[in-house]
């Protein structure tokens, strides 16, 4: 069946089980702020040689999910300013370290998306469909690309009035 559909069966079911243990282990560590990864991991009875991967899922998702407030307050801030239209905001790790996210623009904004780096801060996107890009492990860079606010976490206001204002955004990330 992997072969038939292209995909190497046990790197990605490792993926899949890692990123599902991560899930389990963060709810453990919020409803149990006291224990750290590793010990949320025993709790749940996860073999040792699992708990690498599983606790770097769970720190990872432990992250996201304290950015995701942020991340929501902006979206909202862009959807009540008339710039972007309301949805899920997922929020990704990239290299199993840094975290990204994207809000797509609504259509006739002046960039297809904003994009939010937790090494960056937030920068425009050229496309709506893969607005991270293939190689978010590096800072992208070029003409269509601005980077917004004076840094990581800049308030959404700060990102409304950039975007209004072209000349307030540089070619380069905020860190």
């Amino acid at each position: 069946m992997s072969n038939a559909l292209g995909i190497a069966r046990f790197p990605t079911a490792r993926d899949g089980l890692n990123k599902l243990r991560g899930q389990r282990i963060a709810d453990l560590v919020e409803a149990n702020p006291h224990l750290d990864t590793t010990e949320a991991a025993e709790r749940l009875g996860y073999p040792r040689i699992t708990h690498r991967g599983a606790t770097a899922a769970a720190n990872a998702e432990l992250r996201a999910r304290a950015a995701h407030p942020y991340l929501a307050k902006t979206a909202d801030a862009l959807v009540e300013a008339g710039l972007a239209e309301a949805s899920e905001i997922p929020v990704r790790a990239v290299d199993g370290n840094h975290l990204t996210a994207a809000i797509p623009l609504s259509p006739g904004q002046q960039a297809a998306a904003l994009v939010w780096d937790d090494r960056y801060g937030w920068r425009t996107a050229t496309n709506r469909r893969h607005p991270i890009g293939k190689h978010p492990s590096t800072p992208p860079q070029g003409d269509d690309i601005c980077y917004l606010g004076t840094s990581i976490h800049p308030e959404p206001a700060e990102l409304i009035t950039d975007l209004a204002d072209a000349s307030r955004g540089t070619n380069k990330p905020a860190h």
